[in-house]
């Protein structure tokens, strides 16, 4: 009970669309109007509430935009920063306004958002200069070429199952910006350095939260700098003993390691070299760092080991760097550079007896860059999206008159295991432009983004309802005409 009433909540929000097109399906104009809970105290409403604004614009090329946002302070429970940070509530609204105005037009719904896709010349929601990826056109041609939306009509049909029991295809895209947006702080850095014994200490300010942060900067570290797992010691969250990195949010720690182990390698290696040669008295020319310590690069064999290097060394061999995480140079408070793309899609079933619906199957395209942790990317998309289902269709923290009727888990559904039992495939887009500066962009949170509007898109399929409100309430769903048929097989 205790954690219900403390614990942060993500911001109720109520969401009006007004959006308009012409006959060829061409967007001319989209009104946005947002109004946020944010509880008794702002944490980061407003910047939750800048980072949906932007969202709730998305990736759509309109002929004009008004939008209108607003946070409030009420006597509900506190509300805060989530996974999606605001994305998740204007995603749900977005992508499925983009449903029903292609349903009104007539036109398949994914074509229709292909036509209205902003121009991959680095445009970003809020008209400000972005990093160019490509990311959007690939993430839709890959769903469009998946398994199944080509199978969608034939995943449809009723087979063996009851005449309650309807299932539906949907999808939703998503461009998820990552890193907290111009005009707010965003520092980053990192350290290495040859400790005494031999290890090479690796010093960033981020924290392990179960993203897999660690096991990443390993493998960067292994598949960059050609060392070892047993040669690193690597130090992070004590902030006596690391770097300002910046914070340990916003879908942005894997891309500032990258980049920081991309500034530090040249002169961390060149002073590794430079000791080594004067300690063995050779050319620098002829050796190389790798497994265990530096090696001749003509015969291959071992020169000295770490240990031996730092101790033969009279300095301290250490590199570090502090920059700052890209931002565009537009003067739009909030507005990112930096974004990934996703396209979902998924296969619901819903009973209309219980008005229960059922995930079967789904399909992400994220791009995202270069995998740095095939394991950890797959788990965060894995992950994301079982946090979203609950929030699609059972995780509702109750409140009355200031008050949470919700007062345990017992009635705080979560996702369980079987909920999740269905297939998940993910399918990462790496390639990104040449020259591209940036590397691999994060995926923290833009697996829990897409889910919401592909389901609510798979239930107006399947029943003909569309979901307005979130977590899905099953008696929109029940319908009573199947009760005299219960029998029927």
């Amino acid at each position: 009970m205790e954690s219900v009433r403390a614990g942060l909540k993500r911001h109720p929000m109520t969401i009006r669309m007004k959006t308009g097109a012409d006959a060829s399906g061409r967007i001319l104009a989209h009104q946005v109007r947002v109004l946020a809970d944010t509880g008794p105290y702002a944490t980061l409403g407003a910047e939750v509430l800048n980072f949906a604004t932007e969202h709730a614009v998305g990736s759509y090329a309109f002929g004009a935009v008004d939008a209108v946002s607003i946070s409030v302070f009420t006597n509900n429970g506190m509300s805060g920063e989530f996974r999606g940070f605001g994305g998740n509530q204007a995603l749900f609204a977005l992508e499925g306004q983009m449903d029903r105005l292609a349903e009104a037009l007539g036109m398949d719904p994914w074509e229709f958002r292909r036509i209205n896709l902003l121009p991959p010349d680095g445009t970003g929601p809020f008209g400000q200069p972005i990093s160019v990826t490509g990311g959007a056109l690939k993430v839709w041609n890959a769903l469009k070429e998946s398994r199944l939306w080509r199978e969608r009509e034939h995943l449809m049909e009723s087979g063996n199952r009851p005449p309650w029991i309807q299932t539906g295809v949907g999808a939703a895209f998503v461009m998820h910006g990552a890193g907290l947006g111009y005009g707010i702080p965003d520092p980053a850095g990192g350290r290495l350095l040859l400790a005494q014994d031999g290890k090479v200490e690796v010093a960033f300010g981020f924290e392990e939260c179960g993203q897999g942060l660690l096991a990443t900067l390993e493998q960067m570290l292994v598949e960059m700098y050609g060392l070892d797992a047993s040669d690193l010691r690597l130090v992070i969250g004590d902030t006596d003993a690391v770097p300002d990195s910046g914070s340990s949010t916003a879908s942005r720690a894997t891309s500032m390691m990258w980049q920081a182990l991309k500034r530090m390698q040249e002169p961390f290696t060149e002073r590794l070299l430079a000791a080594a040669a004067e300690a063995a008295s050779v050319s620098v020319e002829c050796l190389r760092i790798g497994n265990g310590g530096v090696y001749d690069i003509y015969t291959q064999k071992r020169v000295m080991t770490y240990q031996e290097l730092a101790a033969a060394g009279k300095d301290p061999i250490r590199a570090e760097t502090s920059f700052a995480y890209p931002v565009s140079p537009a003067e739009r408070i909030g507005a990112h550079y930096l974004y990934s793309y996703a396209a979902v899609c998924v296969r619901i079933e819903v009973n209309r007896l219980t008005g229960r619906i059922r995930l079967l199957d789904q399909f992400h395209a994220v791009a995202a860059g270069p995998v740095m942790n095939p394991q950890g990317y797959l788990g965060q998309i894995e992950g994301g999206s079982g946090m979203a289902l609950g929030f699609t269709l059972s995780e509702d923290a109750v409140m009355e008159e200031g008050i949470y009727k919700t007062g345990n888990l017992d009635t705080y559904l979560i996702p369980t295991v079987t909920d999740l039992a269905g297939p998940v495939v993910v399918l990462p887009i790496e390639d990104l432009p040449e020259g591209d500066e940036h590397g691999p962009r994060g995926v923290g949170e833009i697996g829990s983004v897409g889910l919401a509007p592909a389901i609510a898109a798979a239930v107006r399929q399947a029943t003909g309802v569309w979901l307005e409100k979130l977590p899905a309430n099953p008696a929109l769903l029940q319908d009573a005409s199947f009760l005299g048929r219960k029998g029927e097989t």
